[in-house]
């Protein structure tokens, strides 16, 4: 399960929400020799943003309210409490919350219970991340119960997904949404897939490209959301929960690759193409190593309906074959470590090829009773998996952190499997680069040790793309960022006379572009923006020259202003005088 999960009983589902499914098929990996079944069409791959339709479209919208102890009785639950129109209503700030919904003037929803803190997050750049959400479909007022008052304020976190998006995204699905009730799908195949455009996820694009690792196994969750819900609101939950993930909770896309309705409907999650190793944000520690498929609802008292039983086994069987992997039996993983990892980074982690989210996190995912439901859901998938590829070894990789400063060791990890998923003892690897023209270049070399395991420092000077390697087994591609580090001399004068041609200079480590603000301390005691200065820089040295007219007290920060994130000096102060 992954942050963003809708949740059950909610009332008034806006009408005219659409989910459909379209019918995918592939042939792509068939050049890979990994046994998808004759006679199947093209996969649908990354999907092709269509520029001028998100200009037209409309976009979710997210807002928030904050709700505070005294919106509160002492028994710890708030007045009713109301908003303009939400669909999808998260919280952050507190342990255990129920929360229950209405369209003003209705019937009140069941209480929902809802994690206040998600269980399951990126491997990187997780952001600040709230519950998992509940559908609401069209409410505006809610009710939030604690099990004692709250001592500080909450942040309720609301999506709505705007009526004539629904109905665009309605109008789109449908005709795919009947394809999808035609069935007949072969083994090695895959089930019909709604894919990205059809549930309307241009009108929240992802925040930078997708990664891509290696699939070993697949990762069952549920999406902790409503079970009542109707096959036309699919498609706009799907829609919420990304909207969701990207802007509360800052990360990159919608955290899993796929989605599955009650009915039986298979959704695309996260974008960089169906039959790719897209690394989702799904379960913490094991993205890279893994695909996901998120089940829409709440599965911890009833399990999931035969249509998605039989649409889930369809899909796993296909993807793992896909990949080269069976369904059944186990595999060992290496923990990439992480707050909600159950174990600690550089664990070698044994799973069964189909496992829930519990089996790698810190979680009660994807519920006990669709837990349970595992055993069946392997056996039915093994009825449409295709051939596989004969077992080979592999060489996983783990980064200590993504990003270094600059020159600081960067530490690399991993484990060593030969064919049959055992460690491989005392065999070469080497952790490598992607230099400027693309090719790898091999920066360490490691021996593994008897439990498979190996591990590699290396200075750290430039951001760039590693791998390991080891035979003729990679890794997934990690991406490991260098902190530049920035630093401004000035003169050893800190006084100069109104009029001074005043020459600054510093370093900059990688070479970097570089900007110096100006400020000038007016009477009120505020710092104002006079200038921002260009760096001109030479290697790893740069200068920057500014004419000191008025006298006063002047603040000066250098900063990088290349690509990426950046990084500031601590500001230098400088006095101007009227005399000599």
């Amino acid at each position: 399960m992954r942050s963003a999960r809708d949740r059950a009983g909610v009332s008034g589902p806006a009408a005219g929400a659409t989910l459909g499914a379209v019918g995918t098929t592939i042939t792509r990996r068939r050049a890979l020799g990994l046994g998808a079944a004759a006679g199947l069409g093209s996969l649908l791959g990354p999907l092709r943003a269509l520029p001028a339709l998100a200009a037209r479209n409309p976009r979710p919208r997210g807002f928030g309210l904050t709700v505070t102890p005294a919106d509160f009785d002492g028994r710890g639950t708030s007045r009713v409490l109301q908003a303009r129109r939400f669909d999808l209503i998260g919280v952050r700030g507190a342990g255990r919350v129920e929360v229950r919904v209405r369209a003003r003037g209705g019937a009140w929803s069941p209480w929902i219970p809802l994690a206040a803190h998600g269980d399951h997050a990126p491997d990187t750049g997780t952001g600040e991340h709230a519950s998992d959400p509940i559908w609401t479909g069209g409410s505006d007022e809610f009710q939030l119960c604690l099990a004692r008052a709250p001592r500080a304020s909450l942040r309720v976190h609301l999506v709505v997904v705007p009526a004539s998006l629904r109905r665009r995204v309605t109008a789109r699905s449908a005709p795919r949404a009947r394809a999808a009730q035609a069935g007949g799908v072969q083994p090695g195949s895959p089930p019909p897939i709604v894919p990205r455009d059809a549930w309307g996820a241009a009108a929240v694009p992802p925040r930078s490209a997708p990664r891509y690792g290696a699939v070993q196994a697949g990762f069952v969750h549920h999406t902790v959301t409503a079970n009542e819900y109707l096959p036309q609101d699919s498609a706009a939950i799907v829609l919420g929960i990304a909207a969701y993930h990207r802007d509360t909770n800052g990360w990159n896309d919608i955290g899993y690759n796929f989605l599955v309705d009650k009915y039986g409907q298979v959704f695309e999650g996260r974008a960089g193409g169906i039959d790719q190793a897209v690394v989702g944000a799904h379960a913490q520690g094991y993205n890279a190593e893994s695909t996901s498929v998120a089940q829409l609802g709440t599965f911890t008292a009833g399990g999931i309906t035969a249509e998605a039983m039989t649409a889930t086994a369809q899909l796993l069987g296909w993807k793992l074959s896909l990949h080269g992997v069976p369904v059944q039996g186990t595999v060992v993983l290496r923990s990439g470590g992480g707050s909600l990892n159950r174990f600690p980074a550089g664990t070698p982690v044994t799973v069964n090829r189909i496992c829930g989210h519990r089996d790698g996190d810190a979680t009660s995912c994807p519920g006990d009773v669709l837990y349970a439901q595992l055993p069946e859901l392997r056996t039915r998938a093994t009825a449409f998996a295709g051939p596989v590829a004969a077992p080979q070894g592999q060489v996983t990789l783990a980064i200590q952190a993504a990003a270094v400063p600059y020159g600081s060791p960067a530490a690399f990890a991993g484990l060593v499997i030969r064919p049959g998923g055992g460690a491989a003892a005392g065999v070469p690897v080497a952790l490598q680069k992607r230099g400027s023209t693309g090719a790898w270049v091999t920066l360490a070399r490691a021996t593994a040790a008897a439990d498979g395991s190996w591990a590699v420092q290396v200075p750290w000077r430039r951001t760039g793309e590693v791998r390991a390697r080891s035979g003729a087994a990679s890794s997934v591609v990690a991406n490991v960022a260098v902190v530049a580090s920035v630093k401004l001399r000035l003169p050893r004068r800190r006084r100069v006379a109104r009029g001074t041609l005043l020459r600054l200079s510093g370093r900059v480590l990688p070479a970097d572009p570089v900007r110096v603000l100006v400020e000038f301390k007016g009477g009120d005691g505020q710092w104002r923006r006079v200038r921002v200065l260009s760096g001109r820089v030479r290697g790893t040295n740069f200068s920057a020259a500014i004419r000191m007219r008025r006298p006063g007290l002047y603040r000066l920060t250098a900063r990088t202003a290349g690509p990426g994130a950046h990084v500031r000096d601590a500001p230098l102060l400088i006095r101007v005088v009227r005399g000599r």
